[in-house]
C-alpha cells in the first residue's frame, strides 16, 4: 500500500515554525553550551557555578581552555532545512568569553603594572571573543592585606583595561554572585538571536510603530494608519475614544489636522476644535449634544503645532 508523500512546502511551514519557537526566550537556553575551564570551579569562587547554569536550562562542559579559569560559549542550531532537502547541524561559536582572577593576582598586576599586558595575553588566546573580567575577592583580599595596593591604582588600571582592549570588569565577592553573573550573560547570550531578529524586523522608525506588545500599533505601508491617529489622540489627557472619533470625523488625518491649524493661523488656531460636536457611544447629535470645548482645543493645537520640547499641555 502507498502512502502519499508529505507535502514539501508544509515540511517548510512546520520547520520554520519549530526554528522560531526554539529562538524565542526560554527556549533558546538549551541550545547553549558553557565550556567552562576546571579551574574556574575551584574553591570558593566555583561552588554556584553549575547549579545556576543547569537552573537556567543552558548545558555546560568541562575542558581545558586556551587561557586557565576561562568559560567560552558556543551553541548548538537546530537541524535546518537546506534548498537541497537535507537537514544539517552546525555549531555557532559565540564571541564572547569570561575569565576570572582572584583579589590576589589582580593586586600583584597592579601593583607590577602587568594587568593590561595580562589582559591582552588572554584576549590573544581567545581571539575573536569579546572579554569579560571578573575580580573575585579584591575587597576580602585587601582588609587581610592592609596597603597591598592603592585604590586609585586599581581603578586606573581597570579603567586602562576597558579603554585599549575592550573589556569590561565585574568586581564580585560571594560564589552566588559570581554564578549570578555567568547564568546571566549565558541568558543574554542564548536570546541574542532573537533580539537581533526582533530588532531587524522593527528597523529604524518602525520599531515604534509595529510592535507586538498589547497597545501598540502595527502599520505597514498605509494600513493601521487611522488605528495610529486614533491611539496618538486618546493618549491625550481628557481625550476619550468618542472625542478622538469626533475629530477623526472632521479631520480624517493627522495632515488635515495640521493643515487645519496652519490655515486658522495662531489667532483662531487654538480653538479650531472648540465647536466640534461629540456622539454620544456612536449615537446621533441630538440637540443637547456635548462639544470638544475651547480648553481642550488648545491643548490639542500645542501638541500639534508647539515646537518647544519643554511646553506643558
Amino acid at each position: 500500500m502507498a502512502f502519499p508523500l508529505a507535502n514539501p512546502d508544509r515540511l517548510k511551514l512546520q520547520h520554520h515554525a519549530e526554528e522560531q519557537r526554539n529562538l524565542k526566550p526560554g527556549h533558546c537556553n538549551k541550545f547553549l553550551h558553557a565550556v567552562i575551564d576546571p579551574a574556574f570551579l575551584r574553591e570558593p569562587h566555583g561552588a554556584q557555578l553549575l547549579p545556576k547554569l543547569a537552573e537556567l536550562g543552558c548545558k555546560y562542559e568541562l575542558s581545558a581552555q586556551p587561557a586557565p579559569t576561562t568559560i567560552t560559549f558556543y551553541r548548538t542550531v537546530p537541524a535546518k532545512l537546506t534548498p537541497a532537502g537535507t537537514m544539517t547541524d552546525t555549531t555557532v561559536h559565540e564571541p564572547f568569553a569570561v575569565h576570572l582572577l582572584d583579589g590576589g593576582t589582580l593586586a600583584a598586576y597592579v601593583r607590577n603594572r602587568q594587568l593590561l599586558a595580562a589582559v591582552r595575553s588572554v584576549k590573544e588566546a581567545l581571539p575573536g571573543r569579546r572579554l569579560s573580567l571578573l575580580v573575585f575577592g579584591l575587597v576580602a583580599y585587601c582588609r587581610v592585606h592592609r596597603g597591598c595596593v592603592g585604590r586609585r591604582e586599581t581603578e586606573q588600571a581597570l579603567t586602562e583595561v576597558q579603554l585599549y582592549e575592550d573589556t569590561s570588569h565585574q568586581l564580585l565577592e560571594t560564589d552566588e554572585q559570581v554564578g549570578n553573573f555567568v547564568a546571566q550573560l549565558a541568558r543574554a547570550i542564548a536570546e541574542r538571536p532573537y533580539k537581533q531578529q526582533q530588532l531587524d524586523k522593527y528597523s529604524c522608525d518602525q520599531v515604534y510603530l509595529g510592535n507586538e506588545k498589547k497597545g501598540c500599533v502595527r502599520v505597514e505601508g498605509t494600513a493601521g494608519l487611522q488605528q495610529l491617529y486614533q491611539a496618538q489622540l486618546i493618549k491625550i489627557p481628557s481625550v476619550t475614544l468618542e472625542i478622538a472619533e469626533a475629530i477623526m470625523g472632521a479631520y480624517p488625518t493627522v495632515r488635515s489636522l495640521l493643515e487645519g491649524f496652519r490655515a486658522a493661523g495662531q489667532a483662531d488656531g487654538p480653538l479650531l476644535l472648540a465647536n466640534v460636536s461629540i456622539r454620544r457611544a456612536g449615537g446621533p447629535i441630538t440637540t443637547a449634544n456635548r462639544r470638544i470645548g475651547p480648553e481642550l482645543s488648545r491643548k490639542i493645537y500645542s501638541l500639534y503645532g508647539s515646537t518647544n520640547p519643554k511646553q506643558e499641555l
